[in-house]
């Protein structure tokens, strides 16, 4: 199946080697398997995703084959297992699995639950203290990524329904932002991660239409550019973007394997090319990730790779 056709990827698993949920425009998903050897394996991941830092640099990993297993698996920088959290909603059909994940400064977690279609805010220990939010959407799995800024105000995107929605810190709704689906700048094509920004502002992968936007607090368009190539170089599809704490936005560009980095202006000052032997990745970046520590973290097939801001490779957890 074509990449550039009109379908979303859950978790990115495409390419060799992973299990993976395509969904439609029209929202039906089916799931397609290709074999991947996990001979060996450590951490023996079901199907890693996106990743976030509590104050220590440990790792939060959303890990999910959207079927039946899904949990939150806590790391160290190093990569070793400090906690394994189940707390997804269970049974046939229900349990798609999360996507998203954020943390905010007191070390709260909170993340999409697809199958009950809700958000779950859980303490430092991983035990659910609150449940908002629950989607408007039909669709299961429609809850996509989730961002916490400073003051704790949630941002959660519902991939489907071209709607970001904000949320106070008890789970109380401040605001919604919908757009109509196209390729107009007042427009999306089923927006999925988000991150903050620099100078007040939020971050947003519009998927379908292949662009990043800087939006406002309230929403508003503050800048708009191509987040995974240059328009030379025909569709492509990104998994994913990140912020650091300069305001440097890192986007993954799958099909390509690149990280393209650019500065909060929009102005790109650095790409990573899998050129260099050995490869970076071994099969695609499915997401990307900010770490506290100034390094850069991947979903990379069934393994989570920390490389460099320079494309150096420093650990693969598997």
């Amino acid at each position: 199946m074509s990449l550039s056709s009109p379908f979303v990827v859950s978790l990115f698993g495409l390419i060799l080697g992973v299990t993976f949920s395509i969904r439609s425009a029209a929202g039906d998903s089916a799931t397609t398997e290709v074999a991947d050897s996990t001979q060996g394996c450590v951490l023996c991941f079901y199907q890693p995703d996106n990743m976030a830092f509590d104050a220590q640099n440990n790792i939060y990993l959303v890990d999910t084959d959207h079927k039946h297993r899904s949990r939150i698996l806590k790391l160290t920088p190093e990569g070793q297992v400090l906690a394994d959290w189940r707390v997804f909603t269970d049974g046939p059909g229900t349990n798609n699995g999360p996507n998203g994940i954020a943390i905010d400064n007191g070390g709260n977690i909170y993340v999409p639950d697809g199958g009950a279609q809700q958000m779950l805010k859980l303490s430092p220990m991983g035990k659910i203290i609150a449940t908002f939010g629950k989607a408007s959407s039909t669709v299961k799995d429609d809850y996509w990524h989730v961002a916490v800024d400073p003051t704790g105000n949630v941002y959660v995107v519902e991939f489907g329904r071209n709607l970001i929605q904000e949320f106070t810190s008890d789970g109380k709704l401040a605001a919604k932002w919908h757009r109509e689906h196209g390729l107009g700048s007042d427009q999306w094509r089923n927006p999925q991660t988000i991150a903050i920004g620099k100078n007040d502002t939020l971050v947003v992968d519009d998927w379908g239409n292949d662009r990043i936007e800087v939006l406002s607090r309230t929403g508003e368009n503050k800048l708009i550019f191509r987040g995974a190539g240059a328009m030379n170089e025909g569709l492509i599809s990104s998994s994913g973007a990140c912020t650091d704490s300069a305001g440097n936005i890192y986007v993954a560009d799958y099909q390509r394997n690149r990280i393209k980095e650019y500065d909060f202006r929009g102005h790109l000052f650095n790409t990573i090319k899998d050129d260099r032997k050995p490869r970076l990745f071994e099969h695609a970046p499915f997401s990307i990730a900010c770490g506290r520590d100034g390094n850069l973290y991947s979903a990379d097939g069934l393994s989570v790779i920390k490389y460099t801001k320079d494309g150096v490779l420093l650990a693969r957890w598997r």
